[in-house]
């Protein structure tokens, strides 16, 4: 993949879109769930994993389902994504008491379908 086209999929807005479609196509939250988008109504050990991925660089996205929250973290792997030829996330998804509970890289199949990186 070339750098130019992967360096501007690397802007937030469009990371936040890639982060978003992973986490709705790929069913690691309940289908009922919403996302939150003010980082003030997060727990404050979420606020604070979202504002230090901010800080980093990273994009997030915190998801709900009744009393569960779940936060993600991405960054979109430039070797990777030049390797696989399409962009691959590295995604980091937190439960609502900030326990790291899964991290990953994942790639959009031309199908629709993200799988892991590494299959």
């Amino acid at each position: 993949m070339e750098t130019k086209r992967l360096r501007m999929i690397q802007q937030p807005s469009h990371l936040e879109r890639l982060l978003e479609a992973y986490i709705t196509r790929s069913r690691v939250i309940p289908l009922d769930s919403y996302q939150i988008r003010d980082p003030g109504a997060l727990t404050p050990v979420l606020r604070s994993i979202a504002r230090q991925a901010a800080a980093e660089g990273l994009v997030w996205a915190c998801w709900a389902c009744g009393a569960h929250l779940w936060l993600f973290t991405a960054e979109m792997s430039l070797p990777l994504s030049r390797e696989r030829g399409r962009p691959v996330l590295c995604v980091n998804r937190y439960n609502d008491h900030g326990e790291l509970i899964e991290a990953g890289s994942w790639v959009l199949d031309p199908g629709g379908f993200w799988r892991s990186s590494s299959e």
